[in-house]
């Protein structure tokens, strides 16, 4: 129970003068909250107490939604609110299940307490002109986001949750952040609205709830027993439960008549009265909950942060109707508090923490869990919304772009079995073994990731009947990328091998709406090396995008965001003759597909059992494969295949030589950027296959290659990119579910067997955190039936190839990498020309 009185409504706070307008930080903070019950104005409080240090001379200005609401709204509303809680608990109960759980129901309250709402704010947001909004009440939250859909709220609007769990009209995908106190009420946050950005922050209380000293327990605990500042539950069986556990008490009425006497009939008919102190208000609630041994509440109101704040055991008793029981069952689940839903179970509990070491060692735990939290750092980190709305982006753009037809082939060719996930392993040379990378990877996604357009970007989630939209996200929650821990890698690790750490990161699939792509960081101590294992939805880019986007998030020498050339800017001349090249190049590139017919059966296609694709990289040395390829007049491109070709031989003839098909087909991504979509850094897929027979028969090296080249170049001459790019065109016209049915049947096995492609990289040095980045091993997704997929990139003087595979299909993954060492041996022989 906080017991401070809220600044006066819609008045400034000024406590100097205002700032000259500048990005340092917002001149002007408007605080949206509300008057049911303490809670929303004593986190209010918290972030202007917050605001002031981090910002001198801020103007800090109040305005109470309620009264926005209309003349007489407020003392309805917690009339409402009350007499519900009261005595019919079991409506709220069923209002707050509602909204959970009826979609209907939720969008319709949040339309007519948006529209409602939103017009007393949209006042005072004109009669303050705040550079930053913060909003602490759920129906100001809710209304905040019906004005930033009407256009109307230009300012970074900013909610920060009052309730450790929060619910549906606490959330709008509308606002620029959401800051929560437990990575649990983040999730909820994500399940009311998927599109909401949400980070965990510090407990929103006052500085002045801090642990105490650790002092030794005393003989008799005090308990500090809250009912908020509206008397909500059976305070007076609170304390008997109490009291028969043999504590002392602490109780206040909240100024309630009615509570105070039945407290005080407690006091007289127990046999233990002496011991209970009731009074009618706290005056000093931080001092209380420091003072006190235990905290017991209902679950509502600000007593469950303060308590926590000052890792005091918080015990919640008989959990009020609605978001109490939804706090209750959060923090149990986390262990920052339990619950007790009868008098029995409190006085249970606190002879539990009686015992000897118990009480003690919770409070350790809830001290670690405060150890590194800084509410005024998470305030201050706000300024960066204002920058980040004030400043150009790298690639201006709506905010809900339509997914294109290239990017929608890979949400609808995934399946459960095989997913669409690319991605790479980051080989970075890390001496030292620092064990902060994790946080060290979250800072670079706060800082870096707004300039790079294609890691802003998730999914909307889509509805039926209307075109695919992505969210473009430029308030990153490293949370949502960053997987917690070091995978560490050796016989005593969490993984034997960097491809079993790999394997094991792609097990599990990238969620395009709440996540689109995910980090986690392993380490060789013994090799002084560090790892980052990145996987990303496959309709956010192709591998070149991606691994441009990846690198310059992790590298040192990045380079200034380029924005893609402004939308109808051509890039070769739009004459008629051109057009008409075009599509003569489009109509040869189709038939050639179609006359390349179905690709048959194969040894390499199947049924794709499930997501266990093993992965596996071998790295090669770069002059050796840019030497043979200039041994035989060939480009790296078309060495590397042949090199893939020739592993295929040996591994197809080592399993049965009688059965090793003459040609394997392979689709091979080409890339279709140009100067008008600015090399990799174009968002999105911009690659169309050639499809290639890849010749797996028994014959020369030489002539492999010799094989490959051609089939390559008859390929690109017939246009099969730009075929294939126009009939992606044509079906991103078609409704969605059509497109869906129509890529399923033609992206897998019914056409092809496997997935070869090669990627150019950096060839100068980069750095991440100091360490030569090293290798890049891309990763590749596999397709419907299709067993094999190999990705080559160059980097620096390395030639990396990763490799997936389905174990079923290819059992012999694991000894596939000494088999392209090999076939490269092999193809750097003796050459000879094959004409």
């Amino acid at each position: 129970m906080n017991t401070d009185t809220p600044t006066t409504t819609a008045t400034s706070t000024r406590t100097g003068p205002a700032p000259a307008p500048g990005p340092a930080h917002p001149r002007r903070v408007l605080l949206v909250t509300g008057g049911i019950g303490e809670g929303h104005h004593a986190a209010a409080r918290a972030v202007e107490e917050r605001a002031r240090r981090a910002w001198p001379g801020v103007e800090v200005v109040w305005t109470d939604t309620l009264d926005g609401m209309g003349r007489g709204t407020g003392p309805v509303f917690r009339a409402i609110y009350a007499g519900c809680m009261r005595r019919f608990s079991w409506l709220y109960e069923l209002y707050f299940w509602l909204l959970w759980h009826v979609r209907p129901f939720r969008a319709g309250t949040r339309a007519v307490i948006g529209a409602w709402s939103g017009r007393g704010l949209a006042r005072q947001l004109a009669r303050h002109s705040p550079d930053l909004v913060v909003a602490t009440f759920p129906e100001g939250i809710t209304g905040l986001g019906a004005l930033r859909r009407r256009g109307r709220l230009p300012m970074p609007a900013v909610a920060v949750m009052a309730d450790p769990a929060p619910h549906p009209l606490w959330v709008d995908p509308g606002l620029d952040l959401h800051l929560v106190s437990t990575g649990a009420a983040a999730a909820l946050v994500r399940r009311a609205a998927p599109d909401a950005r949400v980070r965990v922050a510090a407990l929103p209380v006052s500085s002045r709830f801090t642990p105490p000293p650790v002092e030794a327990a005393r003989a008799r605990p005090q308990v500090y027993v809250s009912c908020g500042s509206m008397a909500f539950g059976d305070v007076a069986a609170a304390c008997a439960a109490v009291l028969d556990a043999g504590a002392d008490v602490l109780v206040s009425s909240g100024r309630n008549a009615a509570v105070r006497r039945r407290l005080c009939a407690v006091g007289r008919a127990h046999p233990r009265g002496a011991a209970m102190r009731v009074v009618d208000w706290v005056d000093d609630p931080a001092a209380a909950t420091r003072d006190c041994d235990v905290v017991v509440a209902n679950a509502g109101g600000a007593t469950t942060l303060e308590a926590l704040a000052c890792a005091r055991p918080l015990l919640l008793f008989a959990p009020i109707a609605g978001h109490g029981r939804a706090t209750a069952a959060l923090l149990a689940d986390a262990g920052l508090a339990r619950v007790c839903p009868a008098p029995a179970d409190l006085t249970a509990a606190l002879a539990d923490l009686a015992r000897d070491g118990h009480r003690e060692a919770l409070v350790a735990s809830l001290l670690a869990r405060l150890d590194g939290t800084d509410l005024t750092a998470d305030v201050a980190a706000l300024a960066d919304l204002a920058r980040l709305r004030a400043q150009p982006r790298a690639t201006p753009g709506p905010r809900h772009p339509r997914v294109r037809s290239q990017d929608a082939l890979f949400l609808h060719a995934a399946t459960p079995e095989v997913p669409q996930q690319v991605g790479a392993r980051i080989l970075i040379e890390d001496p030292d073994g620092r064990d902060d990378w994790p946080g060290a990877l979250a800072g670079l996604i706060r800082d870096r990731v707004p300039d790079i357009p294609l890691l802003r970007r998730r999914l909307l989630r889509p509805r039926p009947g209307r075109p695919l939209r992505w969210l473009d996200d430029d308030t990153p929650d490293p949370g949502r990328h960053v997987r917690p821990g070091i995978v560490e890698i050796g016989a005593d690790g969490t993984a034997p091998t960097w491809d079993d750490a790999l394997t094991a990161f792609f097990a599990t699939v990238v969620d395009p709406v709440a996540t689109g792509w995910e980090l986690q960081v392993a380490r060789d101590r013994a090799a002084g090396e560090i790892a980052v294992l990145a996987k990303v939805h496959h309709a956010l880019g192709d591998g070149l995008a991606v691994t441009d986007a990846l690198i310059r998030l992790l590298s040192d020498e990045i380079t200034p965001a380029t924005p893609d050339r402004p939308r109808g800017t051509p890039d070769e001349p739009a004459g008629v003759a051109h057009r008409l090249r075009r599509a003569a190049v489009v109509v040869r590139g189709v038939a050639s597909l179609a006359l390349a017919g179905g690709a048959g059966a194969s040894p390499l296609a199947g049924r794709v059992a499930g997501t266990a694709h093993r992965r596996a990289g071998v790295c090669l040395d770069g002059a050796q494969v840019r030497a043979a390829a200039r041994a035989h007049g060939v480009g790296t491109t078309v060495l590397l295949l042949a090199v893939v070709a020739e592993t295929l031989h040996t591994l197809l003839t080592e399993r049965d030589p009688q059965a090793v098909p003459v040609a394997v087909r392979t689709m091979v991504p080409m890339t279709t950027r140009t100067s008008a979509t600015v090399g990799s850094r174009a968002l999105g897929n911009r690659t169309a296959a050639v499809s290639i027979d890849l010749p797996t028969g028994p014959m020369s090296p030489a002539e492999r290659v010799a094989r490959v080249e051609k089939a390559l170049a008859a390929g690109s001459s017939a246009g099969q990119p730009d075929g294939a790019a126009a009939v992606l065109r044509v079906l991103g016209l078609l409704p969605w579910r059509l497109q869906a049915q129509l890529v399923r049947l033609a992206y897998g096995r019914r056409f092809f067997h496997a997935l070869a492609s090669v990627m150019p990289g950096s060839r100068r040095p980069l750095h991440s955190r100091g360490g030569l980045i090293r290798e890049v091993y891309p990763v590749l997704p596999l397709a419907d039936g299709v067993g094999l997929a190999v990705g080559a990139l160059h980097w620096g003087r390395t030639t990396a190839i990763g490799i997936t595979a389905d174990p079923g299909l290819i059992p012999e993954i694991g000894g596939i990498p000494d088999r392209v060492r090999a076939s490269l041996s092999a193809v750097q022989g003796r050459v000879d020309r094959v004409d």
